[in-house]
């Protein structure tokens, strides 16, 4: 029987990069069949991969190189073909018009040659003086054939082995059709971005500056390339745009390899099983996407919050991965439901593998021994990075996750991902519950950051609990390759959600810098007299006014974008939620004055047991507590009222529920038919300020009066809050900028121009670049078709005993209940809404025809 017919997808160039790497000898038997004989073309099998250690590759001297240079817009073009041994260059002007203008290119190459004696080394420069020969063409083809000229000229002088570096705008194949003879040298591409704009009058001047530049960082450019192509141990020719992804398919495949495995890979994002999976649609019909472990505790935080960013967890969590059946507490009795057991080599041969058998929905246990030859491979870069500070290693590490996560890699395997997604959950729970042994309270955190209140009242004793828990975390083994930075700070934080906060941020000493706080400015710390800084803050905290305070309050409601601008609503919701934040917050600061520095505070007696637990839970002072309540009960109400009155005499509601006010901006998240802006303004302040349990009481006195103000009952449905922003998560985007890795929401994390607006596109949080919106469509539309496959391949219930359907032809389940559906359709159409709104906001042009298709040819839409 015929198990499947494997890496049959399998480039002919890849293999070859695998077996034998930059440097190769042909095989000894081989070399003695053929003594004497000539041979010009070899079989795979005949050469054999030698390492860099037995022999050297490219060494400097052992190869001259030829700089084509080539840039175009328009009707415009530049070439440059530059033999550094002969000093000397010819360059091409294309335009509409066969007019010289270019500057002195001698004198251009001497100056800027000069620029950079001071900078760089002379090893690194071209010779310093060259001859230019300059020609104005208005016909690209007989530019190309003058270049093809002067290369079969330098190739009839037989100067020795030559390279040609290539800068173009176009791909080589491109260029090589129009230049034959450029396919006679191995051609090494340069990739560096070239930003120059030729729509000036001087354009010509400009660009043979930048040419030269870039001509004279081309040994520089050349070096770093030799060495990254000896480190992956392919040729300089070879190395592709994205080395990274690239290096890492070649690595694996070679580890594979030397542990006798197949090979799954394949151009598409389906794993090559031996033909399996093109019958096996389980793979892509997740309806629930890998939902990531996200924790939110919403409420009102009086103590300082901190912010700290979670880098490295996916490594980290492969060099661990040993650890993780001993923290579920099965590692102490030998079991483990995730690996599958070995077949003996006799079972092997008499075809009894039932011992070794096992469910083939079993993917984790199936992906065993390929998860531990991949840990092998990341504990090689580790080692690498430790002990010899290689940084093309480094550059390995920080893009695994990209490479393990993308199904653009060559060795993509969705089983293998989702089986190192899962352990980073159990660890990343096992660090939240480090966390809060050790005494904080989780605000929010997922894989990229957590909120912790550290119940502190000073920032500096915040930043020393916080630099301990994290010398703590780090010590344990499981933990020792995270890396947990500084970000940002709250005094004073009310919080519902990551798109929905405000607080005062804190101001955080200069000791702290990257993250990290410097021993040797802590240690000036301690010298100085701890008299003088009380001093000093008491100072600045009495001298601390309301405009102050105003730069420092921080507000991010995603909720406010969905008030009309119509009669202030939106200004009206920050003046009333900003008022609040700073009036606790000066509250507070004004009693921590009074209270003896150090001393903890006292509880009143007199304080109900609902106010004692909410002061245990978030940190409130008495006196903070009192005053909130006042100020919601007396300042705040009239205000309130005031404003809704204005609200409801500008722009009045309309009592029609079936269809949406045009006053509501329309925004990719918005599902509710909102039509009274009134209404929805009182709904969405009083939510805000609920978050303080503090004043729980007064704000549903408050609610229930402005409800009766706008003719609304207090238990009517339409008086009950509702998230008006649906919520789409994109699971682990990554910045091709930066690398970072994050979920994104692309509902709510839009990005907002200075007038206020939301832009087109999504911006990294990291370095704030813009994603690629065309990457984010495509995944768009693979998501919907995973959702659809989900639908169509779904399991139907029975209603009565909750079991699933076996066969496909009863009627009834036989406890006689009825089938239905596990995902109820309500459900996907609610997701294909979302998607929609997305696609029409957004201009995503693919998705929405994609969708048009779905509603058109399934049945889903008439459910």
């Amino acid at each position: 029987d015929i198990e499947g017919v494997y890496e049959t997808q399998v480039p002919l160039l890849f293999r070859a990069l695998v077996q034998l790497g930059c440097v190769c000898v042909v095989n000894k038997q081989l070399t003695r069949h053929l003594s004497g004989w000539e041979a010009e073309t070899f079989a795979l099998e005949h050469l054999e991969m030698r390492s860099l250690a037995q022999f050297s590759y490219l060494e400097p001297g052992s190869i001259r190189h030829i700089y084509l240079y080539h840039h175009t817009q328009g009707h415009k073009a530049l070439f440059g073909v530059f033999i550094p041994s002969q000093r000397r260059a010819s360059v091409f002007v294309l335009d509409t018009v066969r007019s010289n203008q270019m500057p002195g290119l001698s004198a251009l190459y001497s100056s800027e040659h000069s620029l950079l004696l001071d900078k760089v080394d002379p090893k690194l420069l071209p010779p310093p003086k060259h001859t230019f020969e300059v020609r104005a063409e208005t016909n690209l083809k007989t530019i190309c054939r003058a270049i093809q000229r002067f290369l079969l000229a330098y190739k009839e002088e037989r100067r020795g082995p030559t390279l040609i570096a290539v800068q173009s705008s176009w791909e080589l194949c491109r260029l090589t059709s129009e230049i034959p003879v450029l396919e006679e040298f191995p051609l090494v591409p340069i990739r560096v971005a070239d930003k120059i704009s030729y729509a000036v009058l001087d354009w010509q001047r400009h660009g043979a500056r930048r040419m030269i530049r870039h001509y004279l960082n081309l040994d520089l450019c050349l070096s770093q390339a030799f060495e990254m192509s000896r480190y992956f141990h392919i040729p300089v020719g070879n190395l592709p745009e994205d080395i990274s992804t690239f290096g890492s398919d070649l690595f694996f495949a070679r580890h594979l390899q030397h542990h006798n495995h197949l090979l799954w890979l394949s151009p598409t994002s389906r794993p090559d099983l031996g033909g399996k999976e093109a019958d096996d649609n389980r793979l892509v019909m997740e309806f629930d996407d890998r939902a990531t472990v996200e924790i939110n505790s919403s409420g009102c935080y009086s103590t300082v919050c901190v912010e700290l960013d979670i880098q490295n967890l996916a490594v980290n969590t492969i060099l661990q991965s040993h650890h993780v059946n001993d923290m579920e507490g099965a590692g102490s009795m030998g079991i483990s439901f995730d690996v599958i057991q070995q077949a003996s080599l006799e079972d092997m041969v008499t075809g009894n593998q039932a011992a070794s058998a096992l469910a083939n929905y079993d993917e984790t246990a199936l992906c065993s021994s390929t998860f531990r030859i991949l840990k092998s491979m990341v504990v090689g870069w580790v080692k690498e990075i430790t002990q010899y500070h290689n940084i093309y290693a480094d550059n390995q590490v920080m893009h695994f996750y990209r490479w393990l996560q993308s199904p653009c890699s060559l060795l993509h395997d969705p089983a293998l991902h989702r089986t190192l997604h899962n352990m980073m959950k159990k660890l990343f729970l096992q660090l939240i519950a480090e966390f809060k042994r050790l005494g904080s309270s989780v605000v929010y955190a997922n894989f990229n950051r957590i909120i912790l209140c550290t119940k502190k009242r000073r920032i500096e004793d915040a930043l020393a609990y916080v630099e301990y828990i994290t010398n703590s975390i780090h010590s344990k083994e499981i933990f020792h390759s995270l890396t947990i930075s500084f970000s940002r700070c709250w005094e004073f934080l009310l919080w519902m959600d990551p798109s929905n906060y405000g607080g005062i941020k804190g101001k955080v000493p200069s000791s702290i810098h990257c993250g990290q706080v410097k021993e040797q400015d802590s240690q000036a710390r301690e010298e100085t007299d701890e008299e003088e800084e009380d001093k000093e803050k008491d100072e600045e905290e009495e001298g601390m006014g309301e405009s102050e305070v105003e730069d420092l309050l921080e507000n991010n409601w995603n909720i406010l974008q969905f008030l009309p601008q119509a009669a202030s609503c939106q200004s009206y919701f920050l003046m009333i939620v900003s008022a609040y934040i700073v009036a606790v917050y000066q509250s507070m600061k004004e009693e921590l004055r009074h209270s003896a520095p150090g001393s903890t505070p006292v509880k009143r007696k007199g304080a109900s047991q609902f106010s004692q637990e909410s002061e245990g839970a978030t940190g409130s002072l008495p006196g903070m507590i009192t005053f909130s309540q006042d100020y919601v009960a007396n300042e705040l109400t009239q205000s309130f009222f005031t404003i809704t009155q204005k609200i409801q005499k500008k722009v009045t509601g309309s009592r029609n529920t079936t269809e949406p006010s045009e006053m509501f901006p329309v925004l990719p998240g918005s599902h509710l038919l909102l039509n009274n802006p009134a209404l929805e303004f009182i709904k969405y302040v009083c939510k805000v300020l609920s978050l303080d349990t503090n004043i729980t009481n007064q704000v549903n006195k408050l609610n229930r009066d402005l409800l009766r103000l706008v003719d609304v009952g207090e238990f009517s449905e339409e008086a009950q809050f509702r998230d008006p922003c649906h919520s789409y998560v994109l699971p682990e985007v990554i910045c091709h900028s930066c690398n970072f890795c994050r979920d994104l929401d692309l509902c709510k994390d839009s990005s907002f121009s200075q007038d206020g607006a939301i832009l087109p596109q999504w911006l990294c949080s990291n370095c704030q670049a813009p994603y690629d919106s065309s990457a984010i469509e495509s995944a768009l539309v693979e998501a919907l078709q995973r959702k659809l496959m989900a639908f169509t391949l779904q399991d139907l219930v029975c209603l009565k005993c909750r079991g699933m359907k076996e066969t496909h032809m009863p009627v009834y389940c036989s406890c006689a209940g009825d089938f239905t559906l596990t995902i109820r359709t309500e459900v996907f159409m609610e997701q294909i809404r979302i998607f929609q709104n997305i696609a029409k906001y957004y201009s995503m042009s693919y998705l929405q025809e994609t969708i048009e298709w779905l509603l058109q040819t399934s049945p889903v839409s008439n459910c």
